[in-house]
């Protein structure tokens, strides 16, 4: 596991970054798999099919913006899905997708109430699968559309394996 050389942080996207986190792009092999844009992630994040609350941010290394996050909420339920997440071809593999989600769940967890964070990711990239492992998740054995494998982070399983 590589661990980040510069600070992670979770920023607004504003007028004034807008257009860098819109030219983040992810790799053409990655493309393949999931193809969807950061501009058609925050178009439906605001544009969403249910009631839920989003809640986008672009993912800053220092002051260099290098990914994009979105989440769907149901804080008084305590339940979070984690949307979309990605992090620029250029900006891969130096753990700036894992500080990230960590910030989200240090976020969620002081929100009050955490029940579980839930996240899926699509047949052909298994690699998401085993990033989200490393970070607590497990399968849940259910399949949306036959495509996508959820995924849930437990919260007090979580905490209670933090406290070891």
């Amino acid at each position: 596991m590589t661990e980040p050389t510069a600070q992670v942080s979770l920023m607004e996207i504003t007028r004034h970054n807008i257009k860098a986190v819109l030219a983040l792009e992810v790799s053409l092999e990655q493309k393949k798999v999931y193809p969807r844009s950061n501009a058609y992630s925050i178009a439906e994040g605001h544009f969403s099919a249910d009631d839920d609350p989003v809640w986008m941010r672009a993912i800053y290394a220092d002051e260099t913006p290098v990914g994009f996050l979105m989440t769907s909420e149901v804080p008084e339920d305590g339940i979070y899905f984690l949307w979309r997440i990605m992090i620029d071809q250029h900006h891969q593999g130096r753990g700036y997708g894992r500080r990230a989600v960590e910030l989200l769940v240090q976020r969620i967890q002081k929100n009050g109430n955490p029940q579980y964070l839930l996240t899926s990711h699509l047949k052909g990239d298994g690699d998401a699968g085993i990033f989200y492992q490393g970070l607590g998740f497990d399968y849940t054995g259910e399949v949306m559309d036959e495509t996508d494998f959820m995924m849930k982070l437990d919260f007090q399983h979580h905490e209670a394996e933090q406290g070891e």
